[in-house]
């Protein structure tokens, strides 16, 4: 028998022998006659291209698909070329070297198994097993003995071939011409003997398992590369995947409906032919409009994202997806897969999981358990060589099939390149079938992907790596919130108002859901992404505003100059307002508006100086706030007791340099060299409200904050402002509370989340960053604090303290993190009772949504028009199929109860639906005039199709 060098050099050989006819081609004015088998082989080819025949997308030109099969007849061939390869880097684009050639699928199939074989030998340790293998290829390679192979055969396989001969070396050292191998029937008889071989170790040895193969191209939406480059990446690849299923019996999934929009949009054609594919059940469709992040955008954001996939697919392909498909997702909020069943979804499926560094994942077929007790059948996949972008090898079989626990259901097997896209290529799909040939490993099917999970899992997935991507960025995510905010109020005024424009609307979300993606939200994504993210989300906000203010003057009535303060919260609020660089406390009915009448203040704060420190007192607290900016003392008057157990707002640069992930990550050890920062100056500005105004500057690198203090009001806020200019820090804001619990609680899409405090397990360890949406609250019995947060997302959670990332500065991919100016607000909000009682949640809201300020005129001094009880509510639109309205509600306090909304008008009808407006979801409605009654239960979440009387 022969050594595996050996084996491994007669099948490069025969590799080559594999391309027939050979000629060298050129780009201009190329026109190619296409037979049975032949091929485009580019070679050199710089830049990433699409390959047109007769001017129609095609096929894929990158690293990975470079064997292009044509079709049958005389085509035009051209190619559209970019400057980025495939990972982004920017290149001089060049098509390359042309050639034609006819494929021997009896050679290339006899090279592809033989590779595949010796992959076995050199995975498995059974010797009596790698015996038999070596035996069978010797065999079967004895009938395909080597002849001769041409100089241009042996210049291809120089450039595709991976193996220890110096083909290279060999080309260009050959000083004379040789022929190609004329005797084809050889290689026809190794294949065969190869089969019959293998089929007699399939039977001594057995296949284990069964495999499901889906064809896949991981496309992240920007990252490397601007999203111009995505929509070329998407052609190509759907193009590829279009040409090899006429060819091939298998199925591929794709998600982003945005996608299927821009082929739509680009070339008609192309769209039509997916459309084809799908009604076959070839393609698969996945939920959502991008690949989002779940942790960080808010529950109706979620909603859209399924809401606007999903009603695309209806449209356009006569069916909704049924899996959301998220295989890179820098982890999963707790309430993903109850947003998700709402959204038409059966199946969650994503990879990410095993990317934790501290703990493996359990399970890869699961029951996630929703928040209501519910559960999602859930797969994660690819654990092992390749994980979503594997290539059928028979190394990462193996291994994923060896990592796979629950062994009595089908393995889940992603195929195909991905990250930059391209897909499957042929080469993976005969390598599948030379899988099914071969003993111990599973039987490769294409089918239904289908699970029967009995193990359960509940709450949040968190991903144990990439903690950085809470704060990378601190501009993208201050403007993904205040554009989810700006919408919110946009849509909510103008339902009311009657003014509501559906297009204009979808429009606006859709843009705000594109810029969500997984790489853009978490800012891991390179400067050119963020010049284009950032100027279409301002833009977005700019016009979501004029909606907004459009909407409130037609509310009032007619345009003037008097002042009216507008809440769009379900909740009567009493506040500050600033008007003309003054504050006035105010009162702004639920849902509706009131003249401006300031309240009348009657305490007053009142600030003593001493030698390092402000004492400032107000209707609530006493507070010591150090001249170097430390909050040194924070004594509850009202609750008899010193809030923290030590100083707090300690704001604190650590060096952060997390190698290859750098804006994603946070290293484990980045407390190891820290840097305490102490204010440079501060100044006390006395008014209604005290502003202390702090300016600290550490290296070249400055932040200014301004505390502020309310005569009234026991929400404390921290105005902050960055300018960095230096790299490869995190900045964090330590608080100190001194509170008896082990656990915390923080809001999360549609819901909240409660988190252990203490670093009991591997698994608490892992967890020294976590993500929150607008709170993070740590309470005893009868008393707590909270801190409330407007675009910061990042915290370590550490016993009773708690540390609010502020900012963090890589160097890869975007060395200019963070060096626009942008201001933000975090406050400290002590208060009685646990974070329920103290309805922390709606101070949360508050903070993030500010009371509007509009001048008009209108004959009501004060108006409520919607009052709703025992529910928050998210979003008021107007519906997709007709003119009622919808309202989004949900459940915060994990209660059973009633929900009583008073409208404005008569109300006909009140049906509760899924978030896909499409489907009745079993609640009890009752309809009194203008008011709707709805039972709920604990954790729900509400939508709600009103159809009322036009007056």
């Amino acid at each position: 028998m022969r050594t595996l060098n050996e084996l491994e050099a007669r099948l490069t050989l025969i590799y080559g022998n594999s391309f027939v006819n050979v000629k060298r081609l050129n780009w201009i004015n190329l026109e190619i006659e296409g037979k049975e088998n032949s091929y485009l082989i580019i070679l050199d080819h710089e830049g990433s291209g699409l390959i047109k025949i007769d001017g129609e997308p095609y096929f894929e030109l990158d690293k990975y698909h470079v064997i292009i099969p044509l079709p049958v007849g005389k085509h035009k061939i051209s190619v559209e070329m970019s400057e980025y390869k495939d990972f982004g880097e920017k290149v001089h684009p060049s098509p390359g070297i042309p050639y034609y050639a006819e494929l021997d699928f009896n050679a290339y199939r006899l090279y592809i198994y033989g590779t595949q074989v010796l992959d076995l030998i050199k995975s498995v340790e059974d010797e009596e097993l790698r015996n038999d293998l070596i035996y069978a290829l010797t065999k079967a390679l004895k009938e395909a003995y080597f002849e001769t192979i041409s100089n241009d055969q042996l210049f291809i396989i120089s450039k595709l071939a991976k193996t220890s001969l110096d083909l290279s070396r060999i080309y260009k050292e050959l000083e004379y011409r040789m022929e190609e191998d004329k005797n084809r029937e050889k290689y026809k008889k190794g294949l065969e003997v190869l089969k019959e071989e293998l089929l007699k170790l399939k039977e001594k040895y057995g296949k284990r398992g069964v495999l499901i193969g889906i064809g896949h191209a991981h496309i992240d939406t920007a990252w490397l590369w601007p999203f111009d480059e995505t929509k070329r990446k998407v052609i190509r690849t759907f193009s590829t995947v279009l040409t090899l299923l006429d060819k091939y019996n298998f199925r591929f999934i794709q998600s982003s409906a945005l996608y299927y929009e821009w082929v739509k949009e680009i070339y008609p054609e192309l769209f039509e032919k997916i459309k084809v594919k799908v009604k076959e059940n070839k393609w698969e469709l996945g939920a959502f409009y991008v690949e989002s992040d779940t942790n960080m955008i808010s529950g109706e954001s979620l909603a859209r994202q399924l809401l606007y996939s999903q009603r695309f697919y209806l449209e356009n392909f006569d069916k909704i997806a049924k899996i959301l498909w998220l295989p890179d997702t820098f982890g999963f909020s707790a309430s993903l897969p109850q947003i998700a069943k709402l959204g038409g979804i059966e199946l969650f499926a994503t990879h990410k999981v095993f990317w934790n560094d501290t703990n493996k994942f359990p399970y890869n077929v699961f029951k996630w358990v929703t928040p209501n007790n519910d559960y999602l059948p859930s797969i994660a996949f690819g654990n092992g060589k390749g994980g979503y972008n594997s290539d059928f090898s028979v190394s990462s079989v193996l291994e994923q099939y060896k990592n796979w626990r629950e062994k009595d259901q089908p393995v889940l097997y992603s195929f195909g390149y991905g990250d930059g896209g391209g897909g499957p290529n042929e080469e993976m799909l005969i390598r599948a079938e030379a899988i099914d040939l071969l003993p111990i490993l599973p039987s490769v099917k294409f089918e239904e992907i289908k699970v029967n999970p009995i193990d359960e899992w509940k709450g949040e997935l968190y991903l144990e790596t990439h903690r950085g991507v809470f704060t990378s960025h601190s501009k993208m995510k201050l403007l993904n919130r205040k554009a989810e905010v700006s919408l919110r109020e946009a849509e909510l005024w103008s339902s009311l108002a009657g003014n509501y424009d559906k297009e204009r609307f979808r429009r606006l979300w859709k843009i705000v859901l594109k810029n969500q993606f997984h790489d853009v939200l978490p800012g891991s994504a390179i400067k050119d992404v963020y010049k284009v993210a950032y100027e279409e989300l301002e833009k977005v906000i700019e016009e979501a505003e004029n909606i907004a203010k459009e909407a409130m003057l037609k509310l009032l009535g007619s345009q003037g100059e008097e002042i009216y303060l507008f809440n769009s919260l379900n909740w009567d609020r009493e506040e500050y307002v600033e008007i003309n660089g003054k504050f006035y406390k105010v009162k702004v009915p639920s849902i509706g508006f009131t003249a401006f009448k300031p309240e009348e203040v009657k305490e007053k704060v009142n600030v003593k100086e001493f030698e390092d420190y402000y004492q400032i007192e107000n209707k609530f607290f006493v507070l010591k706030l150090g001249k170097e900016g430390k909050l040194l003392s924070l004594y509850d008057k009202e609750a008899k007791r010193e809030v923290l157990k030590g100083p707090s707002n300690v704001l604190t640069f650590y060096e952060n340099i997390p190698g290859w992930a750098d804006a994603w990550d946070i290293e484990k050890g980045y407390e190891e060299t820290n840097f305490v920062v102490k204010a440079s100056s501060s100044t006390v500005i006395e008014d209604t409200v005290v502003n202390v105004k702090y300016t600290y500057k550490f290296r070249n690198s400055e932040v200014y904050q301004i505390v502020r203090i309310y005569p009234d009001h026991r929400r404390i806020d921290f105005i902050t402002t960055l300018r960095m200019r230096d790299r490869e820090l995190l900045l964090k804001a330590w608080f100190n509370f001194d509170v008896n619990t082990d656990k915390a609680i923080s809001d999360i899409p549609f819901g909240v989340i409660e988190r252990f405090t203490w670093q009991n397990t591997s698994w608490d360890m892992a967890r020294f960053e976590v993500p929150i949406q607008k709170f993070v609250d740590l309470s005893e019995g009868n008393y707590g604090v909270a801190l409330l947060s407007e675009g910061k997302y990042g915290v370590s959670l550490r016993g009773t303290s708690v540390g609010l990332s502020l900012t963090k500065t890589p160097l890869y991919p975007d060395p200019t993190t963070d060096l626009e100016e942008v201001t933000f607000t975090y406050s400290l909000y002590p208060h009685i009772g646990d974070w329920r009682k103290a309805e922390v949640i709606k101070r949360a809201y508050e903070l993030n949504i500010p009371i509007k300020i509009v001048r008009g005129k209108s004959a009501e001094k004060e108006k409520s028009f919607v009052k709703i009880n025992n529910l928050i509510l998210e979003a008021v639109k107007i519906a997709e199929d007709d003119d009622s309205l919808i309202f989004r509600l949900y459940d915060v306090e994990n209660v059973r109860d009633e929900c009583e909304i008073v409208l404005p008008f008569e109300v006909l009808s009140a049906e509760s639906l899924d978030l896909l407006e499409l489907n009745r979801v079993p609640r009890v409605v009752k309809v009194e005039s203008n008011k709707v009654r709805v039972s709920f239960k604990n954790r729900d979440i509400l939508t709600l199709r009103l159809r009322y009387k036009i007056a």
